[in-house]
């Protein structure tokens, strides 16, 4: 049976404050629109104690206690067994094993992944391109293996250069790796890797390569709407919208069709996609739009893999008319 959505109570969990586009800013946007379009009664738990305030969560009547950051994936899996009343879900990583209450987000991040690297290897005028990424884990390795796929269907040419830091917190030494990549030839380079990718986007951008952020909408998140130097190199981000998962498992709840597990979301669900181009719109010829905007298509319709090197690539000829499956 469905909730009542006048009964569902939602509480939001924070891994500290939420600054206006952020992540956390937008998942607080998503919970204020549940509270319209499903009369839920929201709360939002924002500090640096995630355990007592995931609890609190629990305690306080919640029937969703949502969890946005990695650092509140291990409270969740603790407690979730223990508050058997409330569902509890993590938008940010998966589990080995579920209770029956507790579900975790998946993001098809090679979907994004691909549409970015199309617009590199359509964009790079060397024919190099490059990522530099934290950890080797799967997260990261979707992003990178889409865009490798995408930048070779786009530009059987390219080359690409892909470096892992194995740190998300290092941005002096993704500067570094990004001024290496530029000095072999790579003229986008694709930051993913948190505070490291933020040291690589700025030195692609401000070295007047082209830069490629992740996540988030960087243009604001980290160019501050266009207030700091590079903004103008800056391509697009490579977003998962969070926002757009917390919404979607609140509606699994209101509607009473809240599954425990891995659930998956990409391009499809309208939770991957790439952010505006900004300043760069001008830079973008229109043919490049219209690719990327049959690809993102073909992704969605399940024509092309973003995972599979070997597999069909929607190419779009000279004048941008006919468009071929290779």
């Amino acid at each position: 049976m469905s909730a009542q959505a006048s009964t569902v109570k939602v509480g939001l969990i924070l891994d500290g404050d939420f600054p206006e586009n952020s992540l956390n800013w937008q998942s607080v946007q998503e919970l204020l629109r549940a509270e319209l379009e499903f009369g839920v009664i929201g709360t939002v738990y924002a500090s640096t104690e995630i355990l007592t305030d995931t609890k609190k969560c629990a305690l306080e009547g919640n029937d969703l206690c949502i969890g946005i950051s990695y650092m509140t994936a291990q409270a969740l899996l603790d407690l979730a067994p223990v508050y058997t009343n409330a569902k509890f879900a993590n938008i940010y990583g998966g589990y080995d094993n579920y209770p029956p209450n507790l579900r975790a987000v998946g993001f098809d991040s090679q979907d994004v992944g691909y549409l970015a690297g199309t617009l590199a290897g359509l964009m790079s005028q060397s024919d190099t391109i490059g990522a530099v990424c934290g950890m080797e884990i799967p997260p990261v390795t979707a992003f990178t293996e889409g865009y490798n796929n995408g930048a070779h269907c786009a530009n059987p040419a390219i080359t690409t250069i892909i470096s892992f830091t194995d740190t998300f917190v290092d941005p002096d030494l993704g500067a570094q790796l990004a001024q290496d990549q530029i000095a072999l030839g790579a003229d986008v380079v694709f930051g993913v890797g948190g505070l490291t990718g933020n040291g690589v986007i700025f030195t692609a951008t401000q070295s007047e390569v082209w830069g490629i952020g992740v996540d988030t909408d960087q243009y604001l998140t980290l160019f501050m709407s266009g207030t700091v130097p590079g903004s103008d190199y800056l391509l697009t981000s490579a977003m998962k919208h969070f926002d757009n998962a917390v919404f979607l498992t609140i509606s699994d709840v209101v509607s009473g069709t809240f599954t425990p597990g891995l659930v998956w979301y990409g391009l499809a669900h309208d939770v991957m996609g790439l952010a505006p181009f900004h300043e760069t719109e001008a830079s973008i010829p229109s043919g490049v739009r219209t690719q990327l905007d049959w690809v993102k298509r073909a992704i969605t319709a399940g024509s092309i893999d973003p995972l599979d090197p070997n597999g069909p690539c929607l190419v779009i000829h000279q004048l941008y008319l006919p468009l071929t499956i290779r």
